[in-house]
């Protein structure tokens, strides 16, 4: 199974078309998020050194209360829907960390997913059952359904977690298509070189930069907005 999915992490992405941001429906997204980068550590994009290895793996960033806060008091000025959520009897802040702490990465790099994936956290009101089976884009190849087993929030943050860590480590071990020191080129397409096997972790995930447009690009502009609102509140520590 594990094996499975970590290819299918790769597959979903193969067959994806020449913008598969176009739909992304929250414009602030792309909005420049201002600062000095101190509370955040991720001041500049560089296409080759988008996340450090230790923000990814960061598994105690943000606790569960942290991430219930966040929810009440968004970065969008309004309470998201995942406030009042519940997966599997859990609220969703704590689903969330359950799904980082099980892989070790960082809460806030799945929720930042979420939002890049399917617009999640920016909405008020529950959103389509659709939308929410394909909540982190995990398991689910551009222009079909997620497949079975991948489908619903619980599902689908366990997913990205795991195929998140297993780029992580591929690169530490050498095995991985996009790794540390190894020249690789996107979908988009150009050639990035990992500085952090972090960094190769999001372009296995998403083979895109786009700068100004969405891929990788677009998930550091919104990890580097949640990071900000969230140690501004006292909800995480700056790294």
């Amino acid at each position: 199974m594990r094996i499975a999915l970590f290819v299918l992490a790769v597959a979903a992405c193969t067959s994806a078309p020449a913008d598969p941001y176009a739909d992304h429906d929250e414009p602030s997204d792309y909005d420049p998020v201002l600062g000095d980068g101190k509370a955040d550590g991720l001041a500049t994009f560089s296409q080759n050194d988008v996340y450090s290895d230790a923000f990814l793996t960061d598994e105690t960033a943000i606790d569960a209360a942290g991430l219930q806060a966040f929810f009440e008091t968004s970065p969008y000025g309004n309470r998201s829907w995942l406030a009042d959520a519940t997966i599997d009897g859990a609220s969703a802040a704590e689903t969330i960390i359950a799904a980082a702490q099980a892989e070790h990465v960082n809460p806030m790099v799945l929720v930042a997913r979420m939002q890049v994936e399917s617009s999640l956290v920016s909405k008020t009101a529950t959103p389509t059952a659709s939308r929410q089976a394909a909540a982190l884009g995990c398991g689910c190849p551009d222009g079909g359904g997620c497949m079975a087993s991948f489908r619903g929030l619980s599902a689908q943050l366990a997913c990205g977690a795991h195929v998140m860590r297993r780029w992580f480590d591929a690169s530490n071990a050498g095995t991985g298509e996009y790794r540390v020191g190894h020249a690789t080129r996107t979908l988009d397409p150009r050639t990035v070189t990992p500085a952090t096997s972090a960094t190769a972790a999001l372009y296995a995930y998403t083979p895109w930069v786009l700068v100004g447009r969405g891929g990788t690009w677009l998930v550091w502009n919104v990890t580097r907005k949640y990071v900000q609102h969230a140690v501004a509140h006292g909800w995480m520590v700056a790294e």
